[in-house]
């Protein structure tokens, strides 16, 4: 499948698309950059060492309440390289395992695929943070380190939980390599940061972006002038949405209290969206039918995934009526009306992860990982200094080629962030139907 640009076909650039890192200059000096950066690698572990030594009951990083190795055994480099798979929080109290198993198997697949030969020298294996999180932490400043000293070889990390903020600036003189696999809530409300300063890209669609293309797709519908939105107006794809709405000439009324019913007959509108908890949501989409609108009905679902953990707001009972839009951030096998491809996505990721939420999202975030590690040169992946692996990575990262499990759906990270892809989703005959594919 060809890769589409914003409304379109061929994707294009976009002025708030962070900025790599700049690449190393071949006229560098070995042996400098061996010395500068193996002082940077001390002075890691002695912070790390600190770090840990301060954490309550000298314990370092570890899940509540279990063994956790102090600062006279925080582990050593071994020559292991690890990429990281930070799950999403389970609100059951449960582990969620479908990211770190998409990550393991997105290894187990690139395995003789780089050109390098450096999956298997040296050893490269998948580290589970998923429980090492410090969520409640204002701004996660220790995270990092917390991190790096108990796996003193992690390159990169994918990670999905969309509440972990990493630090803006962290106590080391590199930013560690993040891929945010899953929704974004919050992104596209503002403008980004750039990669050269905090280390991570996306490659799904955030709140926002979904708002964007559900705004473009309500603007090219024929007939619609006017679009009458009702319910939390200052969430992230409410704002973007009406943004974007305005921007190409559609008049908006946005309406966060009131009845619906007198809300319709006042404004007339051609089109309605609605965002809302699903007990409040039951209840305006009830409204609407029988107010008798016959116009374009669109909605934000509350009870969808935002990553391949359980949603906290999934409620069985909450129902849509037939002929509803709804945004959908990640890849359904189930909707895909691709036959070719849904059959590609199940040898790729097997019966059972195929079906999960974002489980393809993580996959191909991790290839992107695996094949800037294909880049970095034998002399760096065999020194004793991970930083030096890890700054190579983080170079390659936003520009390296990527072949993934959709087969074209992004070539390379800057364009999966530039223009992440979306779904539009309609209810016919009690089930969702896809309807569209597009790009922010």
């Amino acid at each position: 499948m060809p890769e589409e640009g914003p409304g379109g076909e061929v994707p294009g650039g976009r002025g708030g698309l962070r900025e790599p890192l700049r690449p190393r200059r071949g006229g560098r000096r070995r042996v400098s950059r061996s010395l500068t950066l193996a002082a940077i690698g001390a002075g890691i572990l002695v912070i790390a060492s600190i770090i840990v030594s301060a954490w309550p009951g000298g314990s370092g990083l570890g899940p509540p309440g279990g063994p956790s190795p102090d600062a006279t055994t925080a582990a050593a480099f071994t020559g292991v390289y690890r990429i990281g798979a930070l799950g999403d929080a389970d609100p059951g109290g449960g582990r969620d395992t479908v990211l770190a198993r998409s990550v393991t198997r997105a290894l187990a697949d690139h395995g003789g695929e780089g050109a390098t030969g450096s999956v298997a020298a040296p050893p490269l294996g998948v580290a589970d943070l998923t429980a090492y999180k410090e969520s409640a932490e204002p701004g996660n400043r220790r995270l990092v380190a917390r991190w790096l000293a108990v796996e003193p070889g992690l390159t990169g990390v994918v990670g999905g939980d969309h509440t972990l903020r990493l630090p803006a600036s962290g106590l080391t003189s590199f930013r560690l390599p993040v891929v945010r696999a899953c929704r974004h809530d919050g992104a596209g409300s503002r403008p980004e940061p750039r990669y050269a300063d905090t280390g991570e890209l996306r490659s799904s669609a955030s709140t926002g972006d979904m708002g964007v293309v559900m705004a473009r797709h309500l603007a090219a519908t024929p007939g619609v002038r006017k679009v009458y939105v009702h319910g939390d107006t200052a969430a992230d794809p409410t704002r973007a949405l009406v943004a974007r709405l305005r921007t190409a000439g559609v008049e908006v009324r946005a309406d966060g209290t009131g009845t619906l019913a007198d809300g319709i007959g006042r404004f007339r509108p051609d089109a309605v969206f609605l965002e809302g908890g699903a007990r409040h949501l039951a209840k305006w989409l009830e409204e609407v039918e029988d107010s008798g609108f016959d116009g374009v009905k669109a909605m934000w679902d509350p009870t969808a995934p935002s990553c391949t953990g359980r949603n906290a707001a999934a409620d069985p009972d909450f129902s849509v009526p037939d002929g509803w839009l709804t945004v959908r951030g990640h890849y359904d096998i189930r909707l895909d009306p691709d036959a070719a491809r849904r059959a590609a996505v199940r040898r790729t990721l097997g019966a059972d992860l195929a079906v999960r939420p974002y489980a393809v999202e993580t996959y191909d975030a991790a290839r992107a990982l695996l094949s800037a590690w294909d880049t970095v040169s034998a002399e760096d992946r065999s020194s004793d200094e991970p930083d030096m692996a890890r700054a190579a990575l983080a170079e390659a990262l936003p520009t390296v080629p990527v072949r993934g499990a959709l087969g074209g759906r992004w070539k390379r990270l800057s364009g999966a962030e530039a223009h992440p892809v979306v779904w539009l989703d309609r209810r016919v005959d009690g089930k969702w139907r896809q309807e569209a594919e597009k790009r922010r």
